[in-house]
């Protein structure tokens, strides 16, 4: 039996006859590729009175798989569509990455409505908004503070502070968030804030020295947000500039704006953002260039709208998110923040447009905003031609998955391996199986950089032949072998694959989880990866290939 190059139910049909009798029996089988769904984007501007033409190219997606959008605005914050697509469907959920997903949608939840970014899960921005506020109650210490994970690790002090900042802003909006929450986060950061600690800070490639924690400048802002100044603790660190970061005196400094100190603000506001650039982290505060200047941006608009400084810093950010290929959650939640701020005070188009698909009239912009998906365009080469006065801004995704199951093989600073070994330990040298075998998968993951990567997720997308038996090794009587086994720091287990988030500490560790292999055939496997979630540039994708089992 071979499947086909498309996705849906398989349905299977066995008939017997024997002994004067008829049995029959089906069953049904859900067929997917062996590759996980990708997607392309494509955005920009449209000067009223001229036409725009573009093209959504599907690649070799199976056509039972594609789906495509195109989205047209007033809105100059649509040109920020992708950094928004990208948070509000990014993969996994930690505290930090479901506040830098519902984060923007306080202000922007209409459009991430129009373009349809919760779609998967079938709810509003507003539904998304208040998971949010579940997840992080959920997550919440006795002492104020909150973890990364659902029952896993320790307090997280950026978290901490990054939900306080959400949920005040949630509040403001209108949404319900129970005091004794927020308290308690404000409590544990006022706190923490008594500790004059410091940490190594790691700036211009090469250098480094003694700072504040970034966590010590942000809490304080956060604090003056919310009505807590502490006003002893800002006095302090004014007084020693010379151990906060760049964009800690940015932030200091807004703190004093927001306390009403006009003084203090423009004493210890820096004339630029300029002479530091952080070197990106993949734990702690995550700091890097983009996200220092994102994050005092943000404050800088909010204290002081008019300050002659944020024309020239909006450019910055703006444009290390059109070169850089790599973005983190941070850097693309305080940076959308930022720009969608100005974007929207700066929206003052009257402009119209017609849209053509493949030459034919499908629909007229006339409101300041449209979408259509697959349906309503009815094709792939898209014209937008408008009038009026201004611009309008558009952005388009297209969807499907590889029919040729094509990824690239690399090692980027990461090294991820697969191995096969029997329950004995015994290195399984091909890719063939018995039916019902036992199987230990272990995964290594290495590590070229000088230091530690935090917050790595390893995937291993399984084939169809196999099914998890058990993701924790440690409980199968006879596992006594495995000497070298790592602990990652959450798990993720589904049906067709699975998640290890762990911390690249050790140049070399290994986890190890057990398969069955259940259904007799030749099975396409897919790659296992590893990627570092907060600097994409710490990747590694390697060793799909085709398995058998027998009986």
């Amino acid at each position: 039996m071979v499947a086909s190059s498309t996705i849906g139910i398989g349905n299977v049909k066995i008939f017997v006859n024997g002994l004067g009798e008829k049995f029959e029996d089906a069953t049904e089988i859900s067929v997917r590729p062996p590759s996980t769904l990708q997607k392309i984007t494509g955005s920009g501007s449209v000067a009223a009175g001229s036409s725009q033409k573009i093209s959504i190219g599907l690649g070799d997606f199976i056509p039972g798989s594609t789906d495509y959008n195109l989205v047209v605005s007033r809105s100059p914050a649509l040109e920020l569509g992708e950094q928004l697509r990208y948070l509000v469907q990014y993969p996994y959920g930690c505290t930090e990455q479901t506040v830098s997903a519902a984060f923007p949608q306080l202000y922007y939840g209409d459009m991430a409505d129009l373009m349809q970014l919760n779609k998967q899960n079938k709810v509003n921005a507003n539904t998304n908004i208040l998971e949010a506020i579940r997840k992080i109650k959920m997550r919440q210490l006795y002492n104020g503070a909150v973890t990364l994970w659902d029952g896993e690790g320790e307090e997280d002090w950026w978290a901490t502070i990054y939900a306080a900042h959400f949920l005040w802003e949630a509040k403001k909006a209108g949404f319900d968030v129970d005091n004794g929450l927020i308290e308690t986060m404000l409590n544990y950061i006022s706190n923490r804030l008594k500790n004059k600690e410091t940490i190594n800070y790691y700036y211009n490639r090469t250098q480094n020295k003694k700072i504040a924690p970034k966590e010590v400048a942000y809490g304080l802002y956060v604090l003056s947000l919310a009505g807590r100044t502490n006003v002893p603790a800002m006095n302090y660190y004014k007084a020693k500039p010379e151990i906060l970061a760049l964009d800690s005196r940015y932030l200091l400094s807004a703190a004093y704006a927001t306390a009403g100190d006009k003084k203090s603000f423009t004493a210890m506001l820096p004339s630029s953002f300029s002479g530091e650039g952080s070197v990106p982290q993949t734990g702690g505060s995550y700091y890097s260039d983009v996200r220092d200047e994102a994050i005092a941006l943000n404050a800088l608009i909010d204290a002081d709208p008019g300050n002659a400084q944020i024309g020239t810093m909006a450019k910055h950010v703006s444009d290390k998110l059109k070169t850089r290929r790599w973005l983190s959650t941070q850097e693309r939640a305080f940076a959308f923040l930022a720009l969608g701020k100005l974007a929207r005070s700066a929206n003052n188009s009257t402009a119209t447009a017609e849209i053509k698909a493949d030459g034919k009239l499908v629909a007229k912009v006339d409101g300041g905003r449209w979408r259509g998906d697959q349906t309503a365009l009815r094709g792939t080469n898209i014209e937008i031609v408008t009038r009026g006065t201004g611009r309008l801004y558009y952005f388009w995704q297209a969807e499907g998955i590889s029919a040729s199951g094509d990824y690239k093989e690399e090692d980027s600073y990461l090294k991820v391996r697969k191995r096969f070994y029997d329950r004995f330990g015994k290195p399984l040298n091909g890719n063939t199986f018995k039916q019902n075998e036992l199987i230990i998968i272990g995964i290594s993951l290495e590590r070229s950089f000088s230091t530690g990567i935090e917050n790595v997720v390893i995937t291993d997308l399984l084939p169809a032949g196999f099914e998890i038996e058990n993701p924790r090794t440690k409980d199968i009587p006879g596992m006594e072998w495995i000497k070298d086994a790592s602990t990652p720091t959450a798990l993720d287990v589904r049906d067709d694959r699975i998640h290890f988030f762990v911390d690249a500490d050790y140049h070399t560790q290994t986890y190890y989880y057990a398969v069955r292999a259940v259904s007799p055939g030749q099975y396409k496997m897919g790659p296992v990866s590893a990627d570092a979630m907060y600097n994409g540039e710490y990747h590694s994708y390697n060793g799909a290939g085709t398995i058998r089992v027998i009986q």
